[in-house]
C-alpha cells in the first residue's frame, strides 16, 4: 500500500492512556483485517509448551506459554517490553527466561502526559524501579486547535512543566533513568503533534523550548527524539527538522516489520541499508548510521512483528542480531529496544499472551531472548 494511503500508522504504534478505573483506552484504533489463516502445531518445542491448539477458521492460535526455566544473563543493551495489565511485563519476562530490564508506556494526550495515572501507587508502574520509556505525547490539534507555532511562542509551557514536574516527583526515588519520548513519531502524519515541511521551523523552536523546561525540572531524565521508521504525510527529509544532538539525549526509531515486510534472513538484510524518499534513514542500519553521525546512541522504543503480514522468525532473528552486535551505550550503539506486546489491532503485535497470530515467531523470540 501507498504510504500515502496508509489509514493508520505504519508499526503497531498508539496513542493509548491508561486509565486508573479500567484497562488502557485506545484512542488510535487501527483498521480491522481478515486474520491470516494459522496452523496447529501438534508438538512440544523446547522454552515453548503447546497446551492446546486451536483454530478455528480465521481465529489465532490458542497457546500455553509456559516459563523458560533458563535464565540468560544480561545483555549489553536494555531489553523490555511494553504490555498490558492483563499480562504484566514480568510475567514476560518470566516467559522469556530473562528479566525485563526496562518498560514502556504511553501518557500521550493533554490530561494523560499531567495526571501520568499509571505512575500512581497500585497502578501498573507505581512500584516500577527499572528504568522506563514514557511518550507524552505533546500537543492536541484535533480537540484544542493547538499548534507548533504556538507550542513555539510559550503557549504550552505550562502544561509542560506540570508534566515534568508530576513526572519528575514520580520518578526522582527510583534508581533506573526515565526517558521521555517527547512528540513520538512526529514524522506521521497519525498523531496531533505530526511535523510536515509548513511547521517543521516552528516544531524544532519549541522542541527547544521543551528540553529547556526538561533540563530546569528533571534534568535526571533523558530526552528522547522518536521517529516512525516510515516518513507519511510530512513532504520533506525529516532529519530537517532533528533539533540538533545538544537538545537530545538519545536518538530513536519504531520498527515493525511492515513496508517491507521481511519473510527471510535475505530479505531482511536488503532492507538494513534502506532509505526513503527523501534519502532519510528507513532501514534499522541507516538509522544506527544516522545516531552515529551526531553523536548519540539508538533506542527501539517500540518494535514487533506483524500478523497482518505474517508470522517471520527471520524477522525476530535479525532484531536479536542486531542488538547484540550494536549493543552498548555510546554514539551508535543501541542503548535499549522495547517489544510493543500490546494487544491491539487484533492481536497482530503479540508474541506472548494467551492467543497468538505469530506462534513462531514468539518461539524464535524466546528462544532467543
Amino acid at each position: 500500500m501507498a504510504a500515502e494511503t496508509q489509514e493508520t500508522p505504519p508499526g503497531g504504534s498508539t496513542s493509548v492512556t491508561p486509565h486508573p478505573s479500567g484497562p488502557w483506552q485506545v484512542a488510535h484504533p487501527g483498521r480491522r483485517r481478515r486474520w491470516v489463516a494459522v496452523l496447529a502445531i501438534v508438538a512440544v518445542v523446547t522454552g515453548l509448551a503447546v497446551g492446546a491448539y486451536v483454530v478455528l477458521g480465521d481465529d489465532p492460535v490458542r497457546v500455553e506459554q509456559t516459563p523458560d526455566p533458563r535464565v540468560s544473563p544480561p545483555a549489553d543493551w536494555l531489553s523490555g517490553a511494553a504490555t498490558e495489565d492483563v499480562v504484566t511485563i514480568d510475567q514476560m519476562g518470566e516467559w522469556r527466561g530473562r528479566p525485563m530490564e526496562i518498560g514502556g508506556t504511553w501518557s500521550d494526550n493533554n490530561e494523560a502526559m499531567v495526571e501520568l495515572w499509571q505512575l500512581h501507587d497500585e497502578e501498573q508502574f507505581g512500584s516500577w524501579d527499572r528504568p522506563l520509556d514514557i511518550a507524552i505525547g505533546a500537543i492536541d490539534d484535533d480537540q484544542e486547535g493547538e499548534s507548533w507555532e504556538e507550542a513555539a511562542e510559550g503557549a504550552y509551557d505550562d502544561r509542560w512543566r506540570e508534566s515534568l514536574t508530576n513526572l519528575r516527583e514520580l520518578r526522582e526515588d527510583k534508581s533506573g533513568t526515565t526517558y521521555i519520548r517527547f512528540a513520538h513519531e512526529m514524522n506521521g502524519d497519525w498523531f496531533d503533534w505530526s511535523v510536515d515541511a509548513d511547521n517543521h521551523e516552528a516544531f524544532v523552536e519549541a522542541w527547544k523550548r521543551f528540553r529547556a523546561l526538561q533540563q530546569e525540572v528533571f534534568p535526571e531524565a533523558q530526552l528522547v527524539f522518536n521517529v516512525n521508521r516510515e516518513s507519511v504525510g510530512t513532504d520533506m527529509d525529516w532529519r530537517e527538522f532533528f533539533p540538533g544532538a545538544e537538545y537530545v539525549d538519545v536518538m530513536a526509531v519504531d520498527y515493525y516489520n511492515r513496508y517491507p515486510y521481511v519473510e527471510t534472513e535475505q530479505e531482511w538484510a536488503d532492507t538494513l541499508d534502506d532509505t526513503d524518499e527523501y534519502g532519510a534513514p528507513k532501514g534499522l542500519q541507516a538509522h544506527l548510521d544516522f545516531a552515529r553521525s551526531v553523536g548519540l546512541p539508538l533506542a527501539v522504543p517500540e518494535w514487533s512483528g506483524s500478523a497482518e503480514d505474517g508470522d517471520s522468525p527471520a524477522f525476530i532473528r535479525g532484531m536479536y542480531e542486531f542488538f547484540s552486535e550494536n549493543a552498548g551505550t555510546g554514539a551508535g550503539e543501541v542503548l535499549y529496544e522495547i517489544h510493543f506486546n500490546v494487544d491491539k489491532d487484533d492481536l497482530n503485535w503479540l508474541l506472548f499472551g494467551e492467543y497468538l497470530r505469530m506462534p513462531e515467531s514468539a518461539r524464535t523470540y524466546q528462544e532467543l531472548w
